[in-house]
Parts: structure tokens; C-alpha cells; sequence
């Protein structure tokens, strides 16, 4: 409960920094507001919200992935604002990146699941970063001003991060619904995000790539909800994507020079979170989203032994008609490749004893307990071995 009250804080934090129409300067590099200004104020809540996330368990804290995103921010938003601004990767199985008026940036794993290169990865924190830039947080917390008490708003925020009571909730929910992100300003952020990462030569069709990507794994879901808000992960969905972005993008692309996708590098950075950001997106029970991005993913040809593993898993929970097989036939390939999980082994060893194949399933389990020596199931495996011997 703690940690679903954490991520309700920061959304709300985050709703507060959304965008609106107002006159304000872009932020110059190593700069924070005066102490008497209302942005100062806004910065100071981001602050004590940033100081919460810091120590949630959430964060993903893996050194080497950090610093590859890190990497990847300072390649687009260029060394005079590399310092200013934190990316937190978080643990969340949904498409998704914000960022906070003072430099707290958070990426969700979900959107590193689906992202299909660098250069996809790179215009999402560019377009992020555009946000900050462009001060979009202060137009909107001015507007904010016009219609609302500020300090209710913020109240929700943390009362969301403690014990909130239904009264609490339902305000929470109607800023979010208020409060999203304007469609001119996305357009605003579409166009510096586009500059900023072309810039840093990434290629330029990645920008328009990624949500024609999103938009066609929602079109492949099992909720006829989800179809219907293409690519709004809940409530909170801070990017609307339309048509006329996506053309817009497209456009945008036609006019710049070509640049690099560095599919192999963002393949590599990811590998090693793969399977356990997949096992999180299944605990969604959208197979065919799911599945979609599966799919899709095998056909790049990269970390083939887990995608296989993983999809077997999603056929084997799904249980339609033909399904069992399907699984069976997926782990028969996962373990082919060098990377499959060990949990690969041991599914493929449960699906063979199901079908009475037990000799090839004594040797599945065999590779499974050579591989984890200190597996919870070795006892009941080590039993049913000496069982059928």
C-alpha cells in the first residue's frame, strides 16, 4: 500500500507540472528560482517529493543501467544541462516518463520494455526535457492558480502518500482528469524534443516510430477500454497521442538528415532486465498486448531465449484452446538460446511431465537444479525424480 500511495504522490506532483498556455523564458542551465517567487514554492514540493522517491523501493538502482540513460539525457540535452536534472528509472510496468519543474525526471521500465532502439529512448527525454526547459510547469501551476486554492491540490499529493480517505481520492482523481497535459503544449514539446535529439544525431523517424509502435500494440488489447484511449496507460496519462502528432512527427522527419538508432547498445542495456520487466507486464493479464510485444521483439532477433520463455509463459496462463501447446512449443525453443532464464528449464520440465514425456522432463529438470543448486522446488523435484527412476 505504501508504495501505491508513493506513486499517487508523485502523480500528483507530477499532474501539477503539466502544461498550459502562459509567457514565460525558457530555463537557462543551473538555474532555480527566487525564494519569493511562486516557482520557488512549486520547485520546493517537487524537492520533498524527490526526497520520497529517493528512497522508495521502486527506484531501480542498477549502476550500469543509470548510467547508460544518464548517457543518453546528457547526448540530447547537451553538457550545460546534464547536471540539472535527475533521471530516476522506475519500477512500473506501464508506457511512461515524466518530468518535474526541478530537474526530477522519472522513465517507468514499461516504456524501456517497449522503446525499440536509443534513438527511441532519446527523443522521449528529449521531449521531456523540453518540458523542463520550457518552464511548462510554472504556466500550468499559474493556471492552476485561476481555478483553483494551490494548496488543496497539493494536499491531495500528500495525503495520497499517507492514508488518504475516499473524499481525498475522489479530488485526487478529478485533478488528474483537469489537469493533464494541453495538446499545445505537447506539440511545443514534440517540436523542441525533435530538435534536441536530431540534434544529437539520433535518427529522426524514431520520434514518430515509437508511437506508432504503442498505437498498434493497444490496437492488438484484449480491453476494449484501452482501444478506445489508445495509449493511456490509467487516469494519469500525461500524452495523449494522436493522429496528428504522429503526422506531424512524420513530417519533421522527412526534413532532417538521417542519424543513428544504436539498437544494438539499448539491446544490450536492457538484456539483463528483460525478463523481470516482462514478468511484471504479465501480472497485467493483457495477453494480447502482451503477446504483441513479444512478437515484436523476436522479430529484432535479439535475447531470443528469454522472449520465447516469456511467451510460452503467457500461453501457458492464458490457457485457450491450443495453448498448452503453443507453451511447449516455446520453451522447446528457449532453451536453445544461451540466455534463456533458468525458470525456462523448469517450465519446460513441468509442461513435458504434464505430457508424459518423462524422460526428456528428467533431463529439463536436471539442467533447471544444475543451474539454480539452491532452487525452493528441489526437494519436490529431487522426489519425483527418484520416483520415476
Amino acid at each position: 500500500m505504501r508504495l501505491v500511495r508513493l506513486m499517487a504522490a508523485l502523480t500528483a506532483f507530477a499532474v501539477l507540472a503539466a502544461c498550459a498556455t502562459t509567457d514565460v523564458d525558457p530555463l537557462s542551465a543551473d538555474m532555480r528560482p527566487s525564494e519569493e517567487t511562486d516557482e520557488a514554492g512549486l520547485w520546493l514540493r517537487m524537492d520533498e517529493a524527490e526526497d520520497l522517491l529517493q528512497q522508495s523501493a521502486v527506484v531501480v538502482r542498477d549502476p550500469a543501467l543509470n548510467a547508460y540513460l544518464d548517457e543518453v539525457f546528457c547526448n540530447v540535452a547537451g553538457e550545460a544541462y546534464c547536471d540539472d536534472v535527475r533521471v530516476y528509472i522506475v519500477e512500473q510496468p506501464y508506457f511512461n516518463a515524466n518530468m518535474a519543474p526541478n530537474g526530477m525526471m522519472q522513465v517507468w521500465t514499461g516504456l524501456l520494455l517497449r522503446a525499440q532502439n536509443e534513438a527511441q529512448l532519446a527523443f522521449v527525454l528529449g521531449h521531456e526535457f523540453a518540458h523542463y526547459r520550457q518552464r511548462h510547469s510554472l504556466e500550468q501551476w499559474r493556471e492552476i492558480n485561476n481555478v483553483a486554492n494551490a494548496s488543496v491540490l497539493f494536499s491531495v499529493g500528500v495525503a495520497a502518500a499517507g492514508v488518504p480517505n475516499a473524499a481525498v481520492l475522489g479530488n485526487f482523481t478529478l485533478a488528474a482528469q483537469l489537469y493533464g497535459y494541453g495538446r499545445d503544449k505537447e506539440r511545443e514539446a514534440d517540436a523542441f524534443g525533435f530538435d534536441y535529439f536530431t540534434g544529437a544525431g539520433y535518427d529522426p523517424d524514431a520520434a514518430a516510430g515509437i508511437w506508432e509502435y504503442l498505437i498498434d500494440e493497444t490496437e492488438a488489447s484484449d480491453s476494449e477500454r484501452k482501444k478506445r484511449q489508445i495509449a493511456r496507460a490509467s487516469i494519469f496519462s500525461t500524452h495523449p497521442v494522436t493522429a496528428e502528432r504522429v503526422e506531424t512527427l512524420r513530417r519533421f522527419a522527412d526534413d532532417a538528415e538521417t542519424g543513428r538508432e544504436n539498437e544494438e547498445a539499448f539491446a544490450a542495456a536492457i538484456a539483463p532486465f528483460l525478463n523481470d520487466w516482462l514478468a511484471d507486464d504479465l501480472v497485467l493479464r493483457d495477453f494480447g498486448q502482451h503477446l504483441y510485444l513479444i512478437d515484436h521483439k523476436i522479430e529484432a532477433g535479439e535475447n531470443l531465449g528469454v522472449l520465447y520463455f516469456r511467451r510460452g509463459e503467457a500461453y501457458r496462463l492464458r490457457r485457450e484452446e491450443g495453448d498448452f501447446d503453443r507453451a511447449l512449443d516455446n520453451y522447446r525453443k528457449a532453451v536453445l538460446f544461451d540466455d534463456v532464464p533458468a525458470q525456462g528449464w523448469m517450465a519446460l520440465g513441468d509442461a513435458l511431465q504434464r505430457r508424459g514425456e518423462n524422460a526428456e522432463a528428467r533431463a529439463a529438470y536436471g539442467k533447471y537444479l544444475e543451474l539454480m543448486p539452491d532452487a525452493p522446488e528441489r526437494a519436490i523435484i529431487e522426489a519425483w525424480l527418484e520416483e520415476k527412476e
